[in-house]
């Protein structure tokens, strides 16, 4: 009896033990450095804006949170580096939509699949609305404006984006084919909107299309001017300047960057970065640096940040299909 006794305690223990264990662990992590790889320039809007998050990370957990910046391929090379990592919570990716909404549609066969090889933790960025902005010398003042002087020039009018397979990409393509506006669009693959940027203001091309926290710069320094929004109804800030779907019905564009891990990372970890990233999201100083640059925060968790990715795959993927160039 003394003995089945002993065996019974013994038992309760090592349950308890064992169930307490996913706690412990979430009390515990990090214990080392965490990286989150970036498929967008260093020094961009979205860059800093994960930096911020970073650094308000590693005061909060005593460790490191390093950001990397590994751009091209519309995401994929970032992509492929944290799918393939140790599911342990260590290694990050900031997703785009071209990683989740364009690259997936875009090629058939890929080395990883984007809604099995990912976990999602919450969004860094969204409702980054797509503008169209020109160099004030075009002498267009409004996107109809634009739309006409494209039709008087057929492919004379050449708009610069982010690389090939990025968003911007994709929204100047669908522009020009949904809309039948004869543009010519140009992905900067090296140096992607800041080097279009700096072709416009070299007289090279004539307009880009980004999210306006990403124009903040060459539009505060009047070198640019928004013609148009992406956006289903004006947003409050920009309500002077008209929505593309008012010339071209249906047609928008809104970016985003949500945060990610290895598809098993453990659920504890899981719920550790979430609410890690949720309580940046709050702090001021995050607040007031994403202010700064104009980016918006809209924090969300785990499971809002799959059905929001997965509503945006719903609208695109047909569209990436469609005008994808053969």
């Amino acid at each position: 009896m003394e003995n089945n006794v002993r065996f019974l305690l013994a038992a309760i223990l090592a349950a308890a033990s064992i169930g307490a264990t996913p706690a412990s662990a979430q009390d515990n992590f990090p214990t080392k450095a965490i990286r989150i790889v970036l498929p967008v320039p260093a020094g961009s809007a979205l860059d800093i804006a994960t930096r911020a998050i970073g650094d308000q990370l590693s005061s909060r957990w005593g460790q490191q949170v390093l950001i990397e910046a590994r751009p091209g391929a519309g995401g994929l090379i970032a992509g492929q580096a944290v799918a393939n990592a140790a599911p342990d919570g260590y290694t990050l990716v900031g997703g785009p939509a071209s990683l989740f909404t364009i690259l997936p549609a875009q090629k058939d066969k890929l080395p990883i699949d984007v809604n099995r090889d990912f976990t999602q933790i919450g969004m860094i960025v969204a409702s980054g609305v797509m503008f169209i902005a020109v160099s004030p010398k075009l002498g267009v003042a409004t996107f109809p404006e634009f739309v006409a002087l494209a039709k008087s020039k057929p492919g004379q009018i050449a708009v610069g984006t982010n690389g090939a397979g990025t968003l911007p990409h994709f929204a100047g393509l669908v522009l020009e084919k949904k809309g039948n506006i004869p543009i010519t669009v140009v992905p900067y693959n090296q140096g992607g909107t800041m080097a279009a940027v700096a072709d416009i203001m070299g007289g090279r091309v004539h307009g880009t299309i980004e999210a306006v926290f990403g124009l903040r710069g060459p539009l505060q320094s009047g070198d640019l001017k928004l013609i148009g929004q992406m956006a289903p109804q004006r947003e409050p800030e920009f309500a002077d300047v008209p929505t593309v779907a008012e010339t071209i019905p249906g047609l928008s564009a809104i970016g985003f960057m949500s945060l990610a891990a290895p598809a098993r990372t453990p659920e504890h970890i899981i719920r550790r970065l979430s609410e890690g990233l949720s309580q940046a999201l709050d702090s001021p100083s995050v607040k007031q640096r994403f202010a700064d640059i104009g980016v918006p925060i809209r924090n969300m968790t785990p499971a809002q940040t799959k059905a929001f990715i997965e509503n945006e795959q719903k609208i695109w993927w047909p569209l990436v299909k469609e005008f994808t160039p053969q």
